[in-house]
Order: C-alpha cells, then sequence, then structure tokens
C-alpha cells in the first residue's frame, strides 16, 4: 500500500472538513424552510446501485438514514437559477449598449 504523504493526509482533513460544513448547512438550510419539523414518519425502502452508494457515502462521511435524508434535502432544496436563466433567454434588447 502506497504511503500517504502530508499533503494527501492535509487535502483529505480539508475535504472532509467542507463536506461537513456542507452537510450540515444543508440540513440547517431543510430545518430552517421547516422541512425536518415533527416527527419523522415516511417509511422508505428500496435499492440503490452499490457504486453509487459507495460513492455517496465516502464524499459525504454519511450512512444509512443519514445519507438519505441529505440526499433528500439537497433535492428538496436545490435551486431553480439554470431554469429561471434560460427562461429570460433574449429578453434583453441586442441594441442596449453593454459596453462600459
Amino acid at each position: 500500500m502506497k504511503k500517504r504523504s502530508r499533503e494527501d493526509i492535509r487535502d483529505e482533513r480539508a475535504r472532509s472538513s467542507f463536506m461537513a460544513a456542507r452537510v450540515a448547512a444543508t440540513l440547517g438550510t431543510a430545518q430552517a424552510a421547516g422541512l425536518t419539523a415533527g416527527k419523522k414518519a415516511k417509511r422508505l425502502s428500496g435499492r440503490a446501485h452499490e457504486r453509487l452508494f459507495a460513492a455517496a457515502a465516502e464524499r459525504s462521511g454519511l450512512d444509512g438514514g443519514e445519507l438519505l435524508e441529505y440526499a433528500l434535502a439537497k433535492v428538496a432544496l436545490e435551486d431553480d437559477f439554470a431554469v429561471k436563466l434560460m427562461a429570460i433567454e433574449g429578453s434583453v434588447s441586442r441594441d442596449l449598449d453593454l459596453e462600459f
């Protein structure tokens, strides 16, 4: 097995720290939006591709129900910036001088 360098270890810790903050921010936003209020009553059961689950678990540092809740929050909170941007395509006159 290849020995990890100090830089590799530092980079891994930084990624881990960043992901932990990202997970906390996402779940905090879901809570602030009222998406996690009340008791957990919805029961889910399903199958997932092993490699997809393993990659998501490794990247997020979560597993099982925590990973599922994080994934649901990501979908529920996803912004629609691209849709809104595409909707305004062509709404600015081509004759408008945008030079500074």
